[in-house]
């Protein structure tokens, strides 16, 4: 009976993390739907220290809160190469030592830009993209020393003020793949065989 519920408390512990993980997103405002003086339709300048965009940090010289104009992705974008840019986007969130997470970001190009490309610092990892395709979502896993951790997005090429463009940013814990979960399952069906041979034994 002993080992039934702790069959049955290991698999709704797994669901548990896996829904959780699949869920939390460390990073605020990803979407930079939380902006100061959106500018409809067009774009608003935001320069090195300011605080408009909720949450982020921004440096270098500026970037664009590019809105339904210039390429947005979805709502609010940013365009990395403001007026007159180039910028730096980052924030800070909080790790477990050797845990793996999962960064996730959609990335696109100003249509007036050219070479445009974005360099990704995250986890002690870089990571470098072009900018100058599609929208595209990129994701990939790393993992970190555990405590609070930069995620830094910076400009890179361009033309003039157009650059590559930025949106749906997350990190979430990674969530383990099927095959995982598979050998957990089989691990407990087996805990469960052997269970109730004892019983038929005794």
């Amino acid at each position: 009976m002993k080992i039934r519920k702790v069959i049955l408390a290991a698999a709704i512990a797994a669901a548990s993390v896996s829904g959780a993980a699949s869920a939390a997103n460390l990073i605020q405002n990803g979407d930079f739907e939380n902006v100061a003086g959106v500018n409809l339709n067009n774009y608003v300048m935001v320069g090195a220290g300011s605080g408009a965009i909720a949450n982020w940090t921004v440096g270098g010289v500026s970037v664009d809160v590019i809105n339904n104009s210039y390429n947005s992705i979805s709502g609010n974008s940013i365009d990395m190469l403001g007026t007159p840019g180039p910028g730096v986007l980052s924030q800070s969130f909080n790790a477990v030592a050797g845990a793996t997470y999962t960064l996730s970001f959609d990335l696109t190009h100003n249509p007036y830009s050219h070479g445009a490309g974005l360099d990704v610092f995250v986890g002690g990892n870089h990571y470098s993209f072009d900018g100058s395709t599609p929208v595209t979502n990129y994701s990939f896993n790393f993992t970190t020393t555990g405590g609070s951790q930069a995620l830094v997005f910076s400009s890179v090429g361009g033309d003039g003020y157009s650059g590559a463009v930025l949106d749906n940013v997350s990190v979430t814990a990674a969530v383990p793949e099927p095959e995982t979960y598979a050998m957990m399952l089989a691990g407990l069906g087996l805990v469960g065989v052997i269970a109730r041979r004892r019983k038929a034994a005794k």
